[in-house]
C-alpha cells in the first residue's frame, strides 16, 4: 500500500484531481495532457498533437494550503 501524498509546502494531505481544459469556442471540458517535443502550430487545429507522445496531467491539491503539484504519468503508474 502506498503512502498518501503530503504537501511539500506545509505537509498537509494532498487530494488527486485534474486541471480542466476548455477548448476555444466550446463548452466541452477536457483533461490537460503533456505532449512531447516543441509545439508545432497549425492554421486549422492550433497545435499538432497527432502521432506524438502524450500523457494525461494529474494534479494534486493540498487540502491545507491549496498548493498544486502536477504529474504526467503513464496510466496505472503510482
Amino acid at each position: 500500500m502506498t503512502q498518501p501524498m503530503r504537501c511539500m509546502k506545509c505537509g498537509g494531505p494532498m487530494e488527486e484531481g485534474f486541471v480542466r481544459d476548455l477548448t476555444s469556442g466550446s463548452t466541452t471540458a477536457l483533461q490537460s495532457a503533456w505532449i512531447g517535443g516543441k509545439p508545432q502550430r497549425s492554421l486549422w487545429v492550433g497545435i499538432v498533437a497527432k502521432g506524438r507522445e502524450q500523457f494525461p496531467v494529474v494534479a494534486y491539491r493540498c487540502e491545507g494550503c491549496g498548493y498544486l503539484e502536477s504529474y504526467a504519468r503513464v496510466e496505472g503508474d503510482e
